[in-house]
């Protein structure tokens, strides 16, 4: 780590380490159907709606059914769950070999607006928990991400973390919590005119890896596609 201006790196989840959205589309309408509701939802729907907690997600994708029943929100959270032991999601490229690498330079940290299930499948579906320091999520603390990222700051004792998201949601938690924000331009998001940014997960680990990890001092610092 000598000579790293960070010592840890907190990712998001969605658009940012996997997309799973497929998986969670199908549970989705899967519930919806059983319910005898005619809306359905889309991938670009549930991609569109990545980083807000499960309860915003439905009233955003269901306006017709607002105010959600709390068996409407407990059937969707258990047919997504259904969906995603089903179909599982994807790494993004370069996620799999690349976390591995950052781990023994960094504390490797999630924070996500997901439920306490979908963070617990997302460990078990990638393999890659032994790399996690730790992780926080709404299922398990029920607060925002500012507020978990302040957590993580503070109950492992971390100098200096920086969050990797995909939305301006994740830089405004970011900056709420007194952290430099990495804007993961390849997920489902945008961001105006983050201080770095990169088009691939590996184009992230070869810069964090190589040293250059000081957002201080500096301009705009774009890695292009």
């Amino acid at each position: 780590m000598a000579g790293n201006a960070y010592d840890a790196l907190i990712f998001d989840l969605d658009g940012t380490l996997w997309d799973a959205a497929e998986a969670s589309t199908y549970g989705w309408n899967l519930a919806l159907a059983e319910l005898g509701v005619a809306t359905r939802v889309t991938v670009h729907g549930i991609r569109s709606v990545s980083g807000y907690p499960f309860p915003r997600c439905v009233e955003i994708l269901l306006p017709d059914l607002y105010p959600a029943s709390k068996a409407l929100i407990e059937a969707l959270d258990r047919a997504e769950r259904t969906g995603i032991e089903t179909l599982g999601g994807s790494l993004y490229p370069g996620v799999a070999g690349g976390l591995p690498r950052l781990a023994a330079a960094y504390g490797l940290f999630v924070v996500s607006n997901c439920p306490a299930w979908y963070l617990s499948e997302f460990i078990r579906l990638s393999g890659l928990g032994g790399h996690l320091s730790g992780y926080d999520c709404h299922g398990l603390s029920g607060t925002g991400k500012a507020e978990m990222l302040a957590g993580l700051h503070a109950g492992y004792g971390l100098t200096r973390a920086v969050y990797v998201g995909d939305t301006q949601g994740d830089r405004e938690a970011a900056e709420s919590a007194g952290m430099d924000f990495v804007f993961a331009r390849y997920g489902f998001g945008s961001v105006d005119d983050a201080a770095l940014s990169f088009g691939s997960f590996s184009e992230l680990v070869e810069h964090f890896l190589d040293g250059r990890s000081s957002l201080a001092g500096g301009g705009r610092t774009t890695a292009q596609r």
